[in-house]
């Protein structure tokens, strides 16, 4: 019988992948679709590999991390990390609103032979869904068990943070 191939995670290991901020600890990562309007397949290779640094820029900007970005002719898949004081919409707007301007403004002539005049360069929806690394069975085990004797043990004060006097 072979041994399986997947690798036990330890708690330093999981701990590595989380970001902290002043005020918390965190891991919110969410997977974000823009689709171009009317499916106008307006996306170059050029125009994509413009679009993902630049959204690598604006995610900074906002506290917020670009993990993977993609691009086809007509949309674009993201993968971005952000703090719980991010609200994902705000983002999300400041994404399409910036991505369509600099885009426009830096290849225009291509951009207006697929959209033209006022015509936004993004479909007014998108996709958003968050990417939890731990499924939901899991989250409400752990709730669950947060009075029970065993889960109290682990979090025993030590005295290592005991007020000196």
């Amino acid at each position: 019988m072979q041994k399986s191939a997947a690798k036990s995670v330890t708690r330093s290991e999981n701990l590595d992948d989380y970001r902290r901020g002043s005020h918390s600890v965190y891991k919110l990562t969410y997977h974000v679709i823009f689709v171009t309007k009317y499916r106008k397949k307006v996306i170059t290779d050029e125009i994509g590999d413009f679009m993902k640094n630049y959204a690598a820029y604006l995610c900074g900007r906002m506290n917020s991390e670009l993990i993977s970005a993609e691009t086809d002719v007509d949309h674009m898949h993201l993968l971005i990390s952000m703090p719980p004081d991010v609200a994902p919409v705000k983002l999300i707007n400041s994404l399409k609103s910036q991505l369509s301007k600099e885009v426009r403004n830096t290849y225009r002539s291509h951009v207006e032979k697929y959209l033209w005049g006022d015509s936004p360069f993004w479909s007014a929806s998108y996709f958003c869904a968050t990417t939890g690394s731990v499924s939901l069975d899991t989250v409400k085990k752990y709730i669950e068990d947060q009075r029970t004797e065993e889960h109290k043990r682990k979090y025993i004060k030590t005295g290592k943070y005991k007020k000196k006097n």
